[in-house]
Formats: C-alpha cells, sequence, structure tokens
C-alpha cells in the first residue's frame, strides 16, 4: 500500500521475446562489430602471442556460434594506436597480429577505435573490448572518448555500448580500468592473471552474447522513458 502517498510510476516490464536471445545475436538482430583495443607496449613482448591465440579463440567461437556476419576490427597501442584489422569478416580476419612495443597510452588507442565504432556499418552493433597491462596519464581523456560514443549510440538506438576492459597480468590500474568502463552503463571490467585467463575472458565475451546487456539496456530505456512521460505530463498537464 502506497501509505505516504508517494507518487507511483509504472515502468512497463521487458517482453519476453526481448530478453530471450540467441547467443549469435545483438540487440534489433544486428551482427557484431568487435574492435578489439589490444595494448602491446614493451611489457607485453613476451605476452603477445598468447594475446593473439586469446583473439584467435575468440572469432573461433563465434563462428561456432555461426555468427558469420561478425565484423572484427584491431586497434594496437603503445604510446600512439595503429588499425590492424577493419571491418574483416570472421573468415577473413588475420590469424596473426604484428607486434610492435613501446611505452602506454590510452587516448590515442580510445580515439581510433571510437572512429572505427562510428564507420559500423548499419547492419552491425560496435562492441568494444579494451586491454591493457599497465597504466597511462590519459585515462580520462580515454574515458571521454568513450563516454562520447556511448551518447551518440544511445541517442540513435536507446541502447548503450558494449565496452568491455581488461586488465591482464598484475600491473594494470584498476582504478583508470574502471573509470573507462565506467563511460557505459554497460560497460564491464575484467581481469585476468595471465594469457589463459585472457583466452577465457575472450571466449566468455564471444559467448554470452549479452542477454545481461540487452536487459539492462532494455530496463534503462523504459525507466528513461517512464520518467520522461511522467514529467511531460506534469508539465504539459499542469
Amino acid at each position: 500500500d502506497n501509505v505516504a502517498e508517494h507518487c507511483v510510476v509504472r515502468i512497463p516490464m521487458v517482453p519476453k521475446e526481448s530478453a530471450i536471445s540467441s547467443t549469435s545475436s545483438t540487440p534489433s538482430g544486428h551482427g557484431r562489430h568487435i574492435i578489439f583495443v589490444l595494448d602491446e607496449s614493451g611489457s607485453m613482448q613476451y605476452s603477445w602471442s598468447g594475446v593473439v591465440v586469446a583473439y584467435n579463440q575468440y572469432i573461433a567461437k563465434r563462428r561456432q556460434s555461426q555468427s558469420e556476419s561478425d565484423l572484427v576490427s584491431v586497434v594496437q597501442f603503445d604510446y600512439g594506436s595503429r588499425i590492424t584489422v577493419q571491418h574483416a569478416s570472421l573468415s577473413s580476419a588475420p590469424s596473426d597480429l604484428p607486434y610492435s612495443g613501446g611505452g602506454t597510452s590510452f587516448h590515442p588507442a580510445a580515439k581510433t577505435a571510437c572512429e572505427l565504432a562510428r564507420g559500423t556499418p548499419s547492419t552491425h552493433v560496435p562492441a568494444i573490448v579494451f586491454m591493457s597491462d599497465g597504466a597511462a596519464n590519459d585515462a580520462a581523456a580515454a574515458a571521454h572518448e568513450f563516454a562520447l560514443l556511448n551518447s551518440n549510440i544511445y541517442r540513435s538506438s536507446r541502447n548503450h555500448l558494449e565496452l568491455h576492459v581488461i586488465g591482464f597480468g598484475g600491473g594494470s590500474c584498476q582504478a583508470q580500468l574502471q573509470q573507462i568502463a565506467s563511460a557505459s552503463q554497460a560497460g564491464k571490467v575484467h581481469s585476468s592473471a595471465n594469457t589463459a585467463d585472457l583466452a577465457s575472458v575472450f571466449v566468455d565475451i564471444a559467448s554470452t552474447q549479452n542477454v545481461s546487456l540487452l536487459l539492462e539496456s532494455e530496463i534503462a530505456k523504459r525507466i528513461t522513458e517512464a520518467v520522461s512521460d511522467k514529467l511531460s505530463l506534469e508539465y504539459f498537464g499542469s
């Protein structure tokens, strides 16, 4: 009972058909454009081959899930960033990623990843996997880039950017990674102690095609719509 006579806003339930989706489909049934943003700084030298194995396991899992319509892009970064794979199909994505080495800056990589995401075909939905084993002095700027992208995606689709942020090894700064993940309401931080853990995280991301993220996005959308309707009623109905 509403004894205190507080205003109660009814929020429609998420339809069952919206919550139940196959592991190979994204919200609204589009293909997935996965953008890997991978730290190739000097400290990753002896782990890089394992990173490439994890990347290939992701692709293998998506193909196993009959997600052949997916697209793959890869941004590799140290002080700067470079695109090594761009809008490749799963079948044509290269199995090897060349290693460079250098320092660590997050912002150039975030900017490049967001440019790739904005170039995603209308038939696909971008998703970003950001991995680093270190820290940088420009994490806030990187988070800002992802926040701007998330705002653009939300305005056009009413869904938040799928953003996975992975700390690798013991040298990553969890506070900075959390700051980056917080750029999207659907952002999540993962931890991986070694390349085997990293491969497991990649496969999990490939496997769990976002029933939870879809529910979170649908619930957030319905709350926003309900509040907007209530405010409009109070403003125009007064």
